[in-house]
């Protein structure tokens, strides 16, 4: 087990880091391909044969809160929607569960924006139960490992804590029916409730348009090595109109 756990790590690395997959540009055409020499690996030994069965969820899980509100394809968390396509036409993927490694519930939970375009998580942990009844009750795998060889994506503040607020979060814990499973998530503090042993940390998505646009020669004088924000102040950016950072 551990030793797929680290080819599962690969193969987000890649997906994500190496910008594997399509971005949605237009009127929803897909463009980008996977690019670079970790395609190449993909595509001739797919990550030492690593097979995931993605689950087939109603598109209430997914698709249809994407089609509901298209700013999710663009801000921070939309490693879920991505890493979703990725593996769709991955070479990793295998339509026959008995054989897969890994199984993938693809569950956007931070698709449910306000009109300033922040996700709210709190029908995330309502989602993700209803998922679990869902693929535990027509398949036999969830059942078998409690989900230890089931991965999500939970890309959102303090992952599957649900809650931006982090006295909240940590009050609140990791959704209990995830115990086992592999969490995928940008938060990454470790000794933290948030994250539990096992979790993968991923960086925050951002458009590979934006990352071009800003892109400076790398012999640019700077006269600012790095820059921090701490803990800030910010009505606009917390639904509730506390602190935020």
């Amino acid at each position: 087990m551990k030793d797929r756990w680290f080819v599962l790590v690969g193969l987000l690395y890649f997906a994500l880091v190496l910008r594997i997959g399509a971005v949605e540009v237009g009127r929803g055409q897909l463009t980008e391909r996977i690019s670079g020499s970790a395609g190449d690996v993909l595509d001739d030994d797919p990550v030492g044969r690593l097979k995931v069965f993605v689950y087939e969820l109603p598109s209430k899980y997914n698709k249809k809160i994407l089609q509901k509100d298209p700013r999710c394809l663009t801000h921070m968390f939309a490693a879920e929607i991505y890493m979703h396509r990725f593996v769709l036409s991955s070479a990793v993927r295998t339509l026959n569960p008995e054989e897969a490694d890994w199984f993938y519930t693809p569950v956007y939970t931070t698709c449910d924006l306000t009109p300033n375009g922040l996700p709210l998580p709190f029908k995330s942990p309502r989602m993700m139960r209803s998922a679990i009844q869902l693929i535990s009750s027509n398949w036999p795998y969830w059942n078998r490992t409690e989900g230890a060889d089931h991965f999500f994506i939970v890309p959102h503040d303090f992952g599957a804590c649900f809650h931006y607020l982090e006295e909240k979060a940590i009050e609140r814990g990791i959704l209990r029916l995830l115990q086992r499973a592999t969490l995928v998530q940008t938060f990454g503090q470790r000794n933290h409730v948030c994250l539990k042993d096992g979790s993968i940390t991923i960086p925050p998505y951002a458009p590979p348009q934006k990352m071009q646009a800003h892109l400076i020669p790398p012999d640019t004088p700077r006269s600012i090595f790095v820059y921090f924000r701490g803990l800030f102040y910010d009505v606009g950016n917390d639904p509730e109109g506390g602190y935020y950072a």
